[in-house]
């Protein structure tokens, strides 16, 4: 069955978080958008439980933070990390609080680089963010989000892009007319594959001792688990010995866990008894229930060899594919979303130039290949370990090798959390939008921070002589920060003529640091688009390039 062809400027495939941060993005700038998911509901199985600082940056200027906090892991659950040869056997080793989180309304934890940043991560799991995302996006008016369909083929042309849909459940089919679509549909994208945009790097083929291969996700319900364990809880519990490797991360304060499993080479995860691999993990006798699970494969880091066509845009797991430690695969693509949305409404609000959707490509394809090898370096580092053969033993030799281990844990795997180089350091210093200051890039630190206010990196937080944080201040689009009573009207009648959406943001007195210059001009996403110590000779061909006109 056929129905008549609807029009849109954008079509969204794909209803993950990605793809639901794109529809709120577009939506609260008021372009119209159809978002297609083919699963009828929201995720069930729990994944992507950590949504870092940056991301959180971005959650809270679509007006979503607080909904967040509320549905995170209370500070109850302790940010801490555990060693253990089973859950209810030997601890060896515990980080505490390697990440910055609000308890009684202060930040507690985590080094000073991540206090660089006004939010803190936020443990939720999909399942509890997925809900919220889509709420926030069927309240935008020029949103229309449908479960339940399935993109069939996209056909490109110089005009626009068809779209070919399919009702999974009536199976009746349609066409949307629309200018652009964002392929956020996923690992497996059946968009990335019609444009014939391949994949590159490492396929999880490469043999290490963990996260490579074939790995195993359970969500169970243990509710006498933490009483027979003995041990306080934490929020994630590496599981180590020479039976099974694996790790177990909380769900609540109380009772439910994702319990993630490294299957053998050589073993077909379809002949394992998923009750038999818990049990093994826990390493005692208790009741749980398996809730959902399933396999997915570790060792990956893959790149799309490019993020764009015409007229299709790739983003989330349809544009990077990584090892998910140090939690980078959905945080990397709320990026994606966030940069593509704000030239996308430039398009549709007829501000931008012809280079400015062209510089998605150059400005997120370098940072999902930067970001891919972190996972891959924490599994390589985490292979290694030396895991005294008699891990499980009784006795004082036995447990002179757990205390050894456990020291080599915790300095080794620090790097994994602590990211906020990572998070807080994104710059795009080669893209063709950004108006270069000339001078050297600094080094590109991933487990430290240092602020810059250079052009193409993120604006540093700062917070105002009154209390508050500078990003509070900043506008909804672009801003021009004007420190000590700079002269801002140039910047402001180019920004009119063109039509750009421009907010001044005046700050008495001179630049706090690391601000250097009078005058910053300030993206949608917050990365710095030009600076200087006066108003630019000539305004309009700085605002020409960042609207992507020359």
């Amino acid at each position: 069955m056929f129905v008549t062809r609807e029009e849109t400027f954008v079509v969204i495939a794909g209803g993950g978080p990605v793809g639901l941060t794109a529809a709120l993005a577009l939506g609260r700038r008021g372009v119209p958008v159809i978002l297609l998911n083919e699963r009828l509901e929201t995720a069930t199985h729990p994944k992507c439980n950590n949504t870092n600082a940056r991301t959180m940056e971005h959650f809270r200027r679509l007006g979503l933070a607080d909904d967040i906090h509320r549905a995170s892991l209370p500070p109850v659950v302790a940010r801490e990390y555990a060693y253990v040869t089973r859950f209810c056997g030997y601890e060896f080793a515990r980080m505490a609080r390697p990440h910055p989180y609000i308890d009684n309304g202060r930040k507690v934890g985590g080094n000073a680089d991540f206090l660089r940043s006004p939010e803190t991560p936020q443990y939720i799991p999909q399942t509890s963010l997925e809900p919220i995302l889509k709420d926030h996006a069927e309240r935008q008016a020029s949103v229309s989000v449908r479960f339940g369909w399935r993109v069939t083929s996209v056909r490109e042309s110089t005009s626009g892009v068809i779209v070919s849909i399919e009702n999974v459940t009536t199976h009746v089919r349609g066409e949307i007319a629309a200018q652009y679509v964002v392929a956020a549909d996923g690992a497996r994208s059946a968009i990335r594959r019609d444009l014939g945009i391949d994949m590159a790097g490492e396929d999880g083929t490469v043999e290490r001792a963990f996260m490579s291969g074939t790995m195993l996700s359970h969500h169970i319900r243990a509710p006498k688990l933490l009483e027979q364990s003995g041990r306080p809880p934490a929020l994630i519990t590496w599981i180590t010995n020479h039976e099974v490797r694996g790790f177990m991360f909380a769900q609540d304060e109380r009772e439910r866990w994702i319990v993630h499993y490294q299957v053998p080479r050589g073993v077909d995860w379809r002949t394992l008894d998923p009750h038999e691999i818990v049990a093994k993990m826990i390493g005692a006798h208790t009741e749980f229930e398996i809730l959902s699970g399933g396999p997915w494969t570790g060792g990956l880091a893959l790149v799309a060899e490019r993020y764009q066509s015409d007229r299709v845009f790739l983003a989330g797991d349809a544009a990077h594919l990584y090892t998910p430690l140090g939690a980078f695969g959905m945080n990397t693509g709320v990026g994606d979303a966030v940069n593509l949305c704000w030239k996308l409404a430039g398009a549709y609000l007829g501000w931008a130039g012809a280079g400015l959707l062209a510089s998605y490509d150059a400005e997120r394809r370098p940072i999902g290949m930067r970001n891919a090898r972190h996972g891959i370096n924490c599994a390589e580092r985490q292979s290694a370990w030396p895991i005294p053969p008699d891990i499980e033993d009784d006795g004082p030799e036995a447990e002179a090798g757990r205390r050894a281990l456990g020291a080599y844990c915790i300095e080794d795997d620090r790097e994994q959390y602590n990211t906020p180089g990572i998070q807080l350091g994104e710059r795009y210093e080669h893209s063709p939008i950004i108006i270069p200051d000339g001078e050297p890039p600094p080094p590109d630190t991933w487990h430290t921070y240092t602020p810059h206010d250079r052009a193409g990196a993120r604006a540093p937080h700062v917070n105002l002589s009154h209390g508050g944080s500078l990003y509070a201040a900043l506008g909804p689009e672009f801003s021009l920060i004007a420190f000590a009573g700079a002269e801002t009207a140039p910047l402001e009648e180019a920004a009119r003529a063109s039509g750009l959406p421009l907010t001044v943001v005046r700050v008495p007195g001179a630049p706090p640091e690391p601000y250097r210059n009078a005058l910053i001009l300030v993206r949608p996403d917050h990365h710095i688009a030009w600076h200087g110590p006066t108003a630019p000779a000539d305004p309009q061909a700085i605002l020409d390039r960042v609207r992507g006109v020359s």
